[in-house]
């Protein structure tokens, strides 16, 4: 009884087994999947086709690939030298079928495995070709090499048909270099070139330095420092890019490189949801590239030079908000922190040499801690300038005098651009309209902090070596003269402000004199800097040496450069010194970089006292009477008093009719109410009045409305606004986007284009053309929007991962 049950279990076993060995050895046909079997003795292939294919292990080493258009599809990486011996890694797209019924050399794929066997088969057709190839050649998109591929191809395809393969496709996805051995060789190529011995270089950027304002100013004597080096020098206009925005503009400046290239498109990095930084910079800065090439570097304030990754340089701060502990080498904390002005040292006898504040004026700012309070917004931009200069510049001295000597010294003074927005409203000569109040007290901060950064870059050019080239670059120029803003920012975009060209001066023994009238692309910069320290332009580098400005040097040229990040690349170091975001927000906000939130639905206070230039002036007892009645209004509805506020603007409104600001309070006021009708009436009214940054306002109602769920009323009162702006990229890129969400499909699409062509590189327009044609199911075309967006802005994971889906629909 027990060797029966014992029997029958064991033979229960055996067919168990049979049936499982007979289940892994049968395969069936697939659409998606190429399977085929290599007999281990005779090499003969038993493919996979139209009926179930018996496959035994003990026989057969089976494969499986992705199958496409009815071959195999593989993708692989081999590893090859170049001309120079640089090791290279090869990414390969390969698409083969078996040539006739058996592969010649079946015991090697046996033994060594299928990933090992093709590896060392298609390197060895790769290295006969390439290892006649120059690495730059293999690297550059453009070179003879990548845009001729058939030789290639057709040395893959001779060699794997030795061993019975058919190839049918062959590509070359991506080559990445070994980057210290492509630094070793570009290194020994310099030693060998005696034109690459480097100078001295120091950049001083002032952000949206005008000609307009430093003319006026050297003619008063006021920048006596910067006029004898634009006397001494050569001087050019800076052609720049749109949008001026200034974190875009100075990491392009400090590239060489697009926008798109580096990765930098505004203030913050919408990846990530912090403040922009080296994190967000996707390619070597001319620090970077300097350091790597044992040229040192001084970094200070610079744009996303912080957190550091040229490890031998010395960086200090961060741009818009002081962060005195970001400095590298961490030794030099001690002493950094010894010389910072910290911002709630600065008192009223120092900010007293800028503006005409009285100590009361003085105590009400600091006491309300208001952070946009301009005497506040000021105190901290002189904090941030003396801290930022007086590491700098101490930092330099104690590295001089322990025999190391940066050959790069690059400083932001940035604090030009938020006093030319903040004060340039009352700048001399006063005009009709401005409050002069506000003029008594602001109109002589521009010309007296000018005067402080040009003191500041005395002082450097009385340390630095006679042999400093020196140069002073603004990325952008700014409205002066007559038309220079008439208002501070309040918090809306001012960066309208802005305006082409800047200014740049260069002055040094390398520096060719020159009274002519000069150009020099923001693309220029980099290439220029680089020749000066003996470094060669890489290819992908669209700007130009500006030869013209050299005097006894010329472009590095026998060392070839495809691009600086197949080498220059190291990460960031680690470090928790980082500006804090709501702070770094709340200044740009203040100086009109950044849009405030809470500004939208915000009613405006008039002054007690008229402007001087009105249409209709009022005496001065009804202005004020006017002013009264409008500033009550503000006060009620902040108290939630929406009835009396209402009341109250329309009793301003009796009095002073063609002001736009009353007009303007009592369509918020109204809209609180949710009484919409008139509250564009109002709205309206007060465009119709010349109601000033009336764009940003039909684009704050518009958002309002579709918050709650009014689509149509912002489609309607966005219509409008294309009426009254016709060019205005927000309220194209706004009504497009309205539009969509109610489904008017055939008016949205439209819109959306137009708002692309007034501004190519809007991402969100992109990806809403995208998302609407993939809803179509067109997409082909969603994957073209898509993919426009990726290459402007990479770090957008909810856009790469709707192009895979799309992907697998084509």
């Amino acid at each position: 009884m027990h060797r029966n049950r014992l029997a029958q279990s064991l033979l229960l076993l055996v067919s168990l087994v049979v049936v499982i060995y007979l289940l892994i050895s049968l395969y069936l046909p697939s659409s998606r999947w190429l399977i085929f079997g290599i007999d281990k003795r005779t090499g003969r292939v038993r493919l996979v086709e139209q009926r179930v294919t018996f496959l035994p292990p003990y026989q057969f080493y089976r494969l499986k690939f992705e199958k496409r258009e009815g071959f195999a599809q593989r993708d692989g990486l081999i590893r090859i030298n170049s001309k120079e011996g640089v090791p290279v890694t090869v990414t390969y797209r390969l698409r083969f079928g078996v040539s006739g019924d058996r592969i010649a050399d079946a015991r090697r794929v046996v033994d060594e495995g299928w990933n090992a066997w093709i590896r060392a088969r298609v390197s060895e057709a790769v290295s006969a070709v390439t290892s006649q190839i120059p690495v730059e050649d293999l690297l550059s998109p453009n070179s003879q090499f990548n845009s001729q591929r058939a030789p290639l191809r057709e040395t893959v395809a001779r060699h794997l048909a030795r061993s019975g393969l058919r190839v049918t496709a062959f590509e070359i996805v991506r080559f990445d270099v070994d980057h210290e051995e492509l630094l070793r060789v570009k290194r020994a190529e310099l030693r060998r070139d005696a034109r690459s011995a480097p100078t001295r270089v120091a950049i001083f950027a002032l952000d949206s330095a005008d000609w307009e304002l430093l003319s006026e100013l050297a003619s008063d004597g006021r920048i006596p420092n910067i006029k004898a080096l634009t006397q001494g020098g050569t001087i050019a206009s800076s052609q720049t890019i749109q949008p001026t925005v200034s974190s875009m503009l100075w990491t392009t400046a400090a590239t060489g490189l697009p926008p798109d290239r580096h990765g930098v498109l505004d203030f913050i990095d919408w990846s990530r949801h912090t403040p922009v930084d080296s994190y967000s910079r996707r390619a070597p800065a001319i620090w970077d590239i300097a350091d790597a090439f044992g040229r040192q570097a001084l970094v200070t304030n610079w744009w996303t030079a912080w957190p550091p990754a040229a490890r031998s340089s010395i960086f200090f701060d961060e741009p818009v908000v002081l962060v005195p502990n970001a400095i590298y080498p961490a030794d030099l904390a001690s002493r950094a922190e010894s010389v910072a002005v910290p911002g709630q040292t600065v008192g009223y006898d120092q900010v007293h040499r800028f503006m005409n504040i009285l100590p009361s004026e003085w105590d009400r700012a600091t006491s309300g801690r208001n952070p946009i309070d301009p005497i506040n917004v000021f105190r901290d931009v002189l904090a941030k300038t003396w801290s930022d200069h007086r590491v700098a510049i101490n930092v330099y001295n104690d590295q001089r005098q322990q025999g190391r000597d940066p050959l790069l010294i690059m400083v932001s003074y940035e604090g030009t651009d938020a006093v030319n927005h903040l004060f340039a409203p009352f700048h001399p000569p006063y005009r009709d309209g401005i409050s002069q109040e506000d003029y008594r007290r602001f109109w002589p901060t521009v010309a007296n902090y000018y005067a402080e950064v040009d003191r500041l870059i005395g002082e450097w050019i009385n340390v630095l070596p006679r042999d400093t080239t020196v140069m002073i670059v603004s990325a952008n120029g700014f409205r002066w003269g007559r038309d220079r803003p008439r208002e501070m920012p309040k918090g809306g975009s001012a960066l309208s402000d802005h305006r082409n060209p800047g200014v740049f001066i260069a002055y040094g023994p390398h520096i060719s004199p020159s009274r002519g009238t000069h150009s020099i692309s923001i693309y220029d910069l980099a290439p220029t800097v680089l020749t000066l320290l003996g470094l060669p332009q890489s290819i992908d580098m669209p700007g130009r040496t500006a030869t013209w400005a050299l005097r006894d040097l010329q472009p590095i040229t026998s060392v070839r450069v495809v691009s600086y990040s197949e080498f220059v690349g190291d990460r960031p170091i680690a470090t928790s010194a980082h500006v804090e975001a709501q702070q770094y927000q709340r200044a740009l906000q203040a100086i009109g970089h950044l849009n405030d939130p809470m500004r939208k639905l915000t009613p405006v206070p008039e002054d007690q006292q008229q402007p001087a230039k009105e249409a209709t002036p009022l005496p001065p007892e009804k202005w004020g009477t006017y002013a009264y009645y409008n500033n009550l209004g503000v006060e009620l509805r902040g108290k939630g008093q929406l009835k009396d506020a209402i009341d109250a603007f329309q009793r301003a409104i009796e009095f002073n009719p063609n002001r736009p600001t009353p007009y303007l309070n009592l369509a918020m006021a109204l809209f609180d109410r949710q009484q919409y009708t008139d509250a564009e009436e109002a709205f309206m009214e007060a465009v119709a009045k010349g109601l000033p940054n009336a764009e940003n306002y039909f684009v704050d109602f518009a958002a309002l409305y579709r918050q709650r769920d009014l689509t149509s009323r912002a489609i309607a009162l966005l219509e409008k606004g294309k009426e009254v702006f016709p060019q205005s990229y927000a309220i194209a890129a706004n009504l497009g986007s309205a539009l969509l969400a109610a489904n008017r499909y055939s008016e949205g699409v439209p819109e959306l284009e137009r708002a692309l062509g007034l501004q190519p590189s809007s991402t969100s327009v992109l990806n809403n053309l995208g998302i609407f044609y993939a809803k179509k199911g067109d997409y082909a075309r969603a994957l073209d929007y898509w993919n426009r967006s990726l290459s402007i802005e990479p770090h957008q994971p909810q856009i790469r991962q709707a192009v895979e889906a799309a992907r697998t629909r084509l």
